[in-house]
């Protein structure tokens, strides 16, 4: 996917000050500048584009705070001033009423939604039901009746609006003085009254968040190439990032592809998270907790893997881009196939990956595995079996359960399908879930550290705060120390150092702040 844009901006347009007000230029006359609002982007793939995007110079419209969905039938059939900038409390920001307006699109000038001060009570997911349903390792030819989500919805309360194309701006207020300022401007100046339309002069505001990008990638990418000026502007850029990965044992980068007698169990994470309003993003349950306990797993088996090596290197793994097709994992796997990595796929023993694992139900957390390579491999059957079995051991002693899925339960949507694609290769996926996420907030600006129930005494000054360890610190440092436990014993570490592999909670409390 590609991203363009060029900046944003967000105005109020107190039309009524006009008059009667002593301000330096007619600009301060005319508008207030709002802060703290971001915007949906415009992103493109393969095949079309999706997000939003204003008109060059900006969107203008008459301001209208809508109270109910029953209220739309005003913005967008018998309100006498479209087009009209809609205002909406989260509640009703919901796909319903989104695509009513994106329908009725030539009376909508744009739409600011009021971002709560505290997550709704209702879930909200803007993904969609089955993530990365067309790049992950079920299709017609591998696992057909499990493609598509067949089998399992994991994202049931998915609504898909990230993957919807708007032709208006559509931003995220915060919901402060400004906001109430546009409330009180609609309350005061245009709210009809008695069914009668409201009279001269109206609020307004305006929107701009106008992207160059438009149709799909490679067209985009082929219209970068082509330069009128001597200062060509780019019209769109390339989503990317970095990887990062380490090992417990030095592999040389220099010489790329296969190497001799080298065995690695991969241990991965990602780093990502993405939401309808580009840059809020804090994926805390999805994103955050997988890659904390890999963090804390790693800390914790520094040690052990220095003083008493095990044989097979330990891969630490840190994948960027997974919203996105699996664009990290993707790349990893390619380069190893291209003999671009310091180990190829040969060299891979196993993966172990760690997911969504912040809301355990019961204290319980699921081994997810691929059924398709299991049944059609027994040497692949045998392997997982070990590798359950050494996540059994590992969690003894702390307080929590781990289950299996039944058999024909395929793998989440997770990095490890990106390898499975290359190649069968043993792996398991640890979750908090035994189909559908527990993650009610997946993907969306809501998915935060509050969600977690990650809170501190009300009577903790600041300084406190950052010495106090937190429930969730402590119950996903046992998660890292039963990761850290399993992968050394994958990698053929020695049992009787298992007892001093322990992730500490002080490890992961720095990471309460998110």
């Amino acid at each position: 996917m590609d991203l363009m844009s060029n900046k944003w901006t967000l105005n109020f347009l107190v039309c009524w000050f006009f008059i009667g007000v002593s301000c330096t230029s007619v600009e301060q006359k005319i508008y207030v500048q709002l802060n703290y609002t971001v915007p949906c982007v415009r992103l493109l793939n393969a095949t079309h584009q999706i997000g939003c995007q204003s008109s060059v110079s900006g969107d203008v419209g008459v301001l209208h705070v809508l109270e109910s969905e029953e209220n739309l039938d005003w913005v967008l059939r018998t309100g006498p001033n479209p087009p009209y900038m809609v205002i909406l409390e989260s509640p009703l920001f919901t796909r319903s009423v989104m695509m009513k307006l994106k329908n009725g699109s030539s009376r909508v000038a744009g739409v600011a939604v009021v971002a709560p001060n505290a997550n709704p009570t209702n879930s909200f997911s803007p993904h969609t039901t089955c993530p990365n349903e067309n790049t992950g390792v079920y299709s017609e030819t591998y696992g057909p009746s499990m493609s598509h989500c067949n089998v399992t919805t994991w994202n049931p309360f998915g609504n898909g609006l990230s993957y919807e194309e708007f032709d208006f701006p559509i931003f995220s207020l915060k919901d402060d003085n400004d906001t109430q300022l546009i409330r009180q401007c609609y309350f005061d100046h245009n709210q009809a009254v008695n069914g009668s339309a409201p009279q001269h002069p109206l609020c307004a505001m305006q929107l701009y968040s106008h992207m160059s990008a438009v149709t799909d990638t490679a067209t985009c990418m082929r219209r970068n190439e082509i330069n009128f000026t001597l200062s060509p502007e780019m019209v769109c850029d390339p989503l990317g990032d970095f990887n990062v990965w380490s090992s417990t044992r030095p592999l040389n980068n220099t010489a790329k592809g296969h190497k001799m007698w080298e065995s690695v169990v991969i241990a991965a994470a990602r780093l990502d998270s993405r939401s309808f309003f580009f840059e809020v993003a804090p994926g805390a349950e999805s994103g955050v907790t997988g890659f904390v306990a890999l963090l804390a797993a790693a800390h914790a088996l520094h040690n052990a893997t220095q003083e008493f090596p095990p044989n097979r290197t330990i891969l630490y793994t840190f994948f960027q881009g997974e919203t996105f097709d699996y664009i990290g994992s993707s790349r990893m796997v390619y380069d190893m196939e291209n003999n671009q990595f310091a180990v190829d796929l040969d060299n891979v023993h196993s993966v172990v990956e760690i997911g969504q694992v912040g809301l355990r139900t019961n204290s319980t957390l699921w081994l997810h595995s691929d059924p398709v390579s299991r049944r059609n491999s027994s040497s692949i059957n045998e392997e997982v079996r070990k590798l359950i079995e050494n996540f059994h051991s590992a969690a003894t002693g702390l307080n929590f359960s781990l289950a299996e899925p039944n058999f024909s339960q395929p793998l989440p949507p997770a990095s490890f399908q990106r390898f499975l694609r290359a190649r069968p290769i043993p792996g398991i996926v640890i979750e908090d879930h035994q189909s559908a996420y527990n993650n009610r907030y997946y993907q969306s600006m809501y998915d935060t550290a509050e969600y977690l129930n990650l809170t501190y005494p009300s009577n903790l000054t600041a300084e406190e705060q950052l010495e106090h360890i937190t429930d969730t610190a402590r119950a996903l440092a046992k998660v890292a120390t039963m990761v850290a436990r399993a992968l050394y014993k994958q990698a053929g570490g020695a049992d009787d150092q298992l007892s001093s592999i322990t992730a500490e909670p002080q490890i992961v409390r720095p990471f309460d702040i998110i």
